[in-house]
């Protein structure tokens, strides 16, 4: 699973980015900060089953932390997008083929309004304005590769239109669904357009993170506004006070999962001025809302789940005796022998079939996995 990381210049999208993996990553407050993308490993978070079984995990490929356990997947932070990109400019198709890697996009936005659309300061900035651009960028870039299609009248649609995308992760059922659902037979500006819009809704869904909540006083107005102008998901955020709270954590100051965090070292009056700070901006809105953005992106809008891996069935553990040792991220349609394959290429390949180690069932080949199985998968 790989999610994308892109927006307009100097919005936080590094910050960001750097909160979620603590890669080490160039930080500036000026515009076109990142070039080449950076790539980290960041976590969705769900509940251990560990207390369901009255156990202690062992973790072995995602860590646990107070019953939270952190199952990784890639992250990339693709350079900043101007308008234009589509057409060559700024960055323009270095960005848009870096951010089709992804299989999910979060699109960062400064809610607050303090930068313009070059990345500069501003007062009162409308954030609309740069999803607007992003949108209308991604959409024409990609109805310009589909129109490079060496379509004929009387060619295969589908085929010709899945053969000029191919490496940018579409699905040839999804450029299918929407020749049908469109009525298109053939391959012109309009028609192109139509068709990038749709596969891209559903092959590249997206998030809108509304970073820099901390410094919004009229946060709810603004999404308010936001949610009545466009179709997408929007989640306030602060990512300064999420890597603030993450590099402390890895410091030993305090220990953090998600929601809260308890301080476990003396601190300075600075680092206790600060961390109140942060309190504060919890206590106000529930969380930083960094791992809200992933959470949502990855469960509710891309219908992801969530399994886990043993060896033995009865004792859930794995051949070193670990327990509960692996999690894995995989699509809503993953079978028991996607799963496999994420565990090892030799264990795909001599899959047998899958118990449920909560019944003691054996699982159907071709029925999909649900979100919290914990699989034996047999060889």
């Amino acid at each position: 699973m790989k999610i994308g990381i892109i927006g307009r210049t100097n919005v936080g999208k590094s910050t960001l980015f750097k909160a979620m993996t603590l890669e080490d990553v160039k930080i500036e407050d000026r515009p076109f900060t990142t070039i080449d993308p950076n790539h980290g490993v960041g976590y969705a978070t769900v509940q251990c089953p560990e207390k369901e079984f009255g156990m202690k995990c062992v973790p072995h490929n995602s860590p646990c932390i107070d019953g939270i356990r952190f199952v990784p997947l890639e992250v990339i932070d693709v350079a900043g997008l101007i308008s234009g990109a589509s057409e060559g400019k700024g960055l323009g198709n270095k960005f848009l083929s870096d951010a089709m890697e992804a299989d999910a996009l979060i699109e960062v936005i400064d809610i607050s309004g303090t930068t313009d659309s070059s990345g500069f300061h501003a007062s009162d900035y409308d954030p609309g304005n740069d999803i607007e651009m992003v949108t209308e960028e991604l959409t024409q870039w990609i109805a310009t590769v589909i129109r490079r299609a060496n379509f004929r009248n009387g060619a295969d649609i589908v085929e010709s239109v899945y053969k000029n995308l191919s490496g940018l992760k579409f699905s040839p059922e999804t450029i299918k669904e929407a020749v049908k659902t469109l009525d298109i037979h053939t391959i012109d500006e309009n028609t192109s357009t139509e068709l990038s819009s749709y596969i891209l809704k559903k092959d590249k869904p997206m998030i809108i993170a509304c970073n820099k909540m901390d410094i919004t006083p009229d946060l709810d107005t603004k999404l308010k506004d936001l949610k009545k102008r466009f179709d997408y998901t929007f989640i306030p955020c602060s990512a300064a006070a999420e890597l603030t709270l993450k590099e402390a954590h890895k410091h030993g100051f305090i220990s953090y999962s998600s929601e809260r965090f308890r301080v476990l070292k003396d601190l300075t009056p600075e680092q206790k001025n600060g961390l109140n700070i942060i309190e504060n901006i919890i206590k106000t809105h529930g969380s930083t809302g960094v791992q809200n953005v992933v959470n949502t992106l990855l469960f509710d809008l891309m219908g992801s789940k969530v399994i886990f891996t043993v060896e033995d069935e009865k004792k859930l553990t794995d051949g070193r005796g670990r327990a509960l040792p692996d999690a894995y991220i995989v699509d809503k349609e993953a079978t028991p022998k996607d799963v496999a394959g994420l565990v090892h290429s030799e264990v795909a390949a001599k899959y047998k079939g899958a118990i449920d180690c909560r019944s003691g069932l054996k699982i159907k080949n071709d029925d999909p996995v649900k979100t919290g199985q914990i699989l034996k998968i047999l060889t």
